[in-house]
């Protein structure tokens, strides 16, 4: 199983011997194994010497099952002690939602993302095997319209990695019982209520009695799209450098460069350009066939309302996004100095600084970070960001310019003057709730520790 697991890895780039990877485990038998195949393999020889890469668990406990959610907890801590790797174990506010199973994964993934941020792990392991996405392709074939939903749970996407979906659920119970591995069963698994679960329990039976290799043929396909989108994506690419223009810090596209593209690569491209401006909008195919054709009125101005307030306008050869009732971004509030300890208020947020701060090193939360004091020239200064503006994140090692950080980060232009930055002399310690600098992280020499702290304020 282990040399299956390393060839898959391998095969599709997963995971590097200097790779810090954080592994969501819940404390069922998919996680639970997928740990403790990552761990083993991380401590297994290779030509060169050992490798290198190392691992950490994050857990979220969403409290909805009483004790038993807290027995989950206490076992997947329990093995973290037994393998020696750091557990991060997350409580989830308790929330009714209408979908909960959609905010408890989005919880999820946020809450493992800001670990990697402050812990500077550099990839997200997700125990999803091979049942799990063939079940999703069924489930976005009958309520989703388009090939882009149906490229479903990659093998990689980003900073996560899937390295079970080479693996059926009943391979890794199999490969669990053999081994003498044991889990925890959530029952809430078994649920009909869950449209998941009604595809798993009522869909793929009667599937797999019409066509036993079916799940065969969905991953075929799955490989394929997978392959095409390479090809699309490139396209995309290329058709938005050609589109796309910037203009006082705002990024537009021209519109006679749309109307000239195939629609259907039109289509990519606005995607392409929400995405780029942190617009994670869900757009019909009608509504961007609208934007398309937009672009096509060659003089004048119009305009066309999205959801929640969202407005694509075209200023002649100029398309443009707006939020509607607002102009541009917010002016840069003034600079300040925030003493240590002590506080300080810039623009609409508070801050704080603190010796010895109370919260945990392995907190995963954005708002808050533990720096190496003795690094740090006081009075810190909190001011807004400036083009040019150039630090070392976190868990990288090159220089990243904070104009990169705050696109990646899917940060709209409008708030980017508000973020606070501290900074220590001439060095950037952090961007407030985004990423701290590699240079004040705490180590085993560290005598001194600083925390500080953001917060919205109230009024």
């Amino acid at each position: 199983m282990l040399a299956r697991l390393d060839g898959f890895i391998q095969d599709k780039g997963l995971i590097a011997d200097v790779d810090r990877v954080l592994c969501l485990v819940s404390g069922g038998a998919d996680s639970v194994a997928m740990l403790r195949l990552l761990h083993s393999l991380s401590r297994s020889k290779v030509q060169d010497g050992p490798r290198r890469f190392s691992i950490g668990v994050c857990h979220v406990n969403y409290g909805r099952r009483g004790e038993d959610s807290n027995a989950d907890e206490a076992f997947v801590r329990a093995i973290g002690d037994e393998l020696g790797v750091p557990v991060h174990a997350i409580r989830a506010p308790r929330e009714e939602r209408s979908n909960f199973q959609a905010w408890a994964r989005d919880f999820r993934y946020l809450a493992a993302q800001n670990l990697c941020r402050w812990q500077g792990y550099t990839r997200i392991a997700v125990a999803h095997n091979k049942d799990d996405r063939v079940e999703t392709f069924i489930y976005r074939l009958i309520t989703y319209s388009g090939r882009r939903s149906l490229v479903v749970m990659p093998p990689r996407r980003g900073r996560v990695v899937r390295p079970l979906l080479f693996l059926t659920a009943a391979e890794i119970r199999k490969y669990c019982v053999d081994t003498g591995i044991s889990w925890r069963e959530d029952e809430s698994n078994r649920s009909s209520a869950y449209t998941r679960n009604q595809i798993r329990q009522q869909v793929i039976p009667c599937l797999a009695g019409i066509r036993p290799d079916f799940r065969e043929r969905i991953i075929d396909t799955l490989s394929l799209l997978e392959d095409e989108d390479e090809v699309l994506n490139s396209i995309t690419e290329d058709a938005w450098h050609n589109a796309r223009e910037s203009s006082d810090g705002q990024d537009f596209l021209k519109a006679s460069e749309i109307s000239r593209l195939p629609r259907a690569t039109a289509r990519l491209v606005i995607r392409r350009w929400l995405a780029a401006a942190g617009r994670q909008v869900r757009i019909s195919r009608r509504v961007l066939d609208a934007i398309v054709d937009l672009c096509a009125v060659s003089s004048g101005s119009s305009r066309l309302t999205l959801a929640d307030g969202l407005q694509v306008e075209r200023q002649y050869d100029k398309l443009l996004l707006a939020t509607e009732g607002a102009a541009t971004a917010s002016a840069a509030p003034p600079a300040v100095l925030l003493t240590v300890p002590g506080k300080a208020v810039f623009g609409s947020f508070e801050m704080e600084a603190v010796e010895s701060p109370a919260w945990s090193l392995s907190s995963g939360d954005a708002l808050r970070i533990t720096v190496d004091g003795s690094r740090l020239k006081t009075p810190l200064t909190v001011r807004s960001w400036q083009p040019g503006d150039r630090f070392t994140p976190l868990g990288l090692q090159g220089k990243k310019s904070i104009q990169d950080l705050y696109t990646d980060e899917k940060v709209a232009r409008a708030d980017r003057l508000g973020i606070p930055i501290v900074e220590s002399g001439d060095a950037i310690v952090w961007v407030g709730g985004i990423r701290m600098a590699e240079a004040f992280k705490v180590n085993v020499t560290s005598e001194r520790l600083v925390g500080l702290k953001i917060s919205r304020r109230t009024s």
